[in-house]
């Protein structure tokens, strides 16, 4: 399972313009919305990202979070990527700001690609190399490339 079959360029915000969590789960989702047709019910889909957020904050620390759901809202899994480059308050385990946004969800049907993608890309995340090159591209074309060429290693 690569992470690079599913996130697409035009799934890549490069600076995001919202400044809270909520606000960012909802750019990022209705990115998705717009670009992949995926989501057949928005506010549903931004509903269940949020209340998995209740449960537990998906700020997985390091300037990273992976907000995510099962929902039926969608028909298909569905990943979209966002950049902060001043960081934002996500509740994050280690308490820092957070700037790079993996947004992922899945129909329940999905389970096993679900909980697949969401481990490999919390192993990528867990590299530094990756993270800074993260943070340092210019492009949506350079978040693509780097996630292949990491995936690769």
């Amino acid at each position: 399972m690569k992470i690079s079959n599913y996130l697409k360029e035009e799934l890549c915000i490069m600076e995001l313009k919202s400044k809270n969590k909520e606000e960012i789960i909802k750019e990022i989702s209705y990115e998705i919305k717009e670009k992949e047709g995926d989501i057949n019910d928005i506010e549903k889909f931004v509903r269940d990202i949020l209340e998995r957020e209740n449960l537990g904050s998906t700020g997985i620390g390091h300037g990273v979070a992976i907000p995510h759901a099962r929902t039926e809202a969608i028909s298909n899994f569905v990943i979209g990527f966002g950049r902060s480059l001043e960081g934002v308050d996500f509740n994050a385990i280690d308490g820092q700001k957070v700037s790079l946004i993996f947004l992922m969800g899945a129909n329940p049907r999905q389970l096993n690609l679900y909980l697949r993608l969401l481990a490999e890309l919390s192993k990528l995340l867990m590299n530094p190399s990756f993270r800074k090159e993260l943070m340092e591209v210019k492009t949506s074309l350079e978040v693509i490339e780097t996630i292949k060429r990491f995936e690769g290693k």
